[in-house]
């Protein structure tokens, strides 16, 4: 039974849409054409505004996001779209304090099921992640669209910030879509075999780490990082890596590094992988991406 399923997948390796114009044309169609934008703000404080954002696209489709902008609509101000695990989701605009002048805006992912790697969860688990993946490059897409409309988003200075795993589908948006300016990587990598297999004990996955990596590269290997960050240039990139950080090897950050083209820097942080709790590494980490962006502003 075992050997079936690894030829199915090898086949839906070789079926599937990687690296090409019609993986690019896919994503386009499936983000699809803005037709409604609703916004409705639920903090309100003299210096910035913070709003849940509902997109809505000619497919019917529905984006959940949130933004934080400046409390005055007077003058453009820089944007940084953040693409975080997909616990976070959009809540990730309400752990970032400070830095008001800067507009903040995620989106929840499209991710349905359980995060369940055990047994042969594992497998059904990373199809639906390929799934999400598709839709949530579009999604991200869609909500370029809407922001670059918006009269208070400065349309020359616009970041995208992954962080973690956010990476997989923060890199191909980015590099297909050339609205945005820089890219910033926060605690992540490539060589999705590297990652997958240096977490599979982790995640709970039972089979062997060198096999959950080769059996995650078949499924996800469209959303491979290294094969998009090089096109991604001339366009900067920062990277951000914690030195303990065991989520992400180093050989994971080192790889997805060399794969990108200057203009690029390398920031090594003392810091382990950071989760959402942990408030005084986010505001460290923000305050050294935005030192690099915005002069701390």
């Amino acid at each position: 039974m075992l050997w079936k399923f690894l030829v199915s997948i090898v086949l839906l390796h070789t079926i599937s849409p990687v690296y090409t114009d019609s993986f690019r044309d896919e994503l386009l169609k499936r983000k699809g054409s803005l037709i409604k934008a609703f916004t409705d703000p639920i903090t309100v404080t003299d210096t910035s505004i913070i709003a849940n954002v509902m997109l809505i696209n000619d497919r019917n489709d529905t984006v959940y996001g949130k933004i934080r902008y400046p409390n005055t609509r007077e003058k453009r101000c820089p944007l940084a779209i953040l693409v975080v695990g997909i616990e976070t989701g959009r809540e990730v605009v309400e752990m970032i304090k400070g830095y008001n002048n800067v507009i903040v805006f995620g989106i929840n992912y499209p991710f349905k099921g359980q995060f369940d790697f055990s047994g042969w969860n594992a497998f059904t688990t990373t199809f639906a992640l390929r799934d999400a993946a598709f839709k949530t490059v579009a999604q991200l897409l869609l909500c370029l669209d809407w922001l670059s409309s918006q009269s208070f988003v400065d349309t020359t200075d616009m970041t995208m910030v992954a962080v973690s795993f956010g990476v997989f589908t923060a890199v191909p948006t980015a590099a297909i879509d050339t609205r945005i300016d820089r890219l910033v990587v926060v605690q992540a990598g490539g060589d999705i075999a590297e990652v997958i297999g240096a977490n599979a004990e982790r995640l709970g996955i039972f089979l062997p780490s060198w096999l959950a990596g080769w059996m995650a590269v078949q499924i996800l290997e469209p959303f491979e990082p290294n094969d998009f960050i090089g096109e991604f240039a001339p366009r900067p990139l920062l990277l951000i890596s914690g030195e303990a950080d065991t989520f992400f090897p180093e050989s994971s950050v080192r790889s997805f590094y060399n794969h990108a083209q200057q203009p690029k820097e390398w920031i090594r942080h003392r810091s382990g992988h950071v989760y959402p709790g942990e408030v005084e590494l986010i505001m460290e980490l923000t305050n050294i991406v935005a030192e690099r962006l915005y002069g701390g502003k």
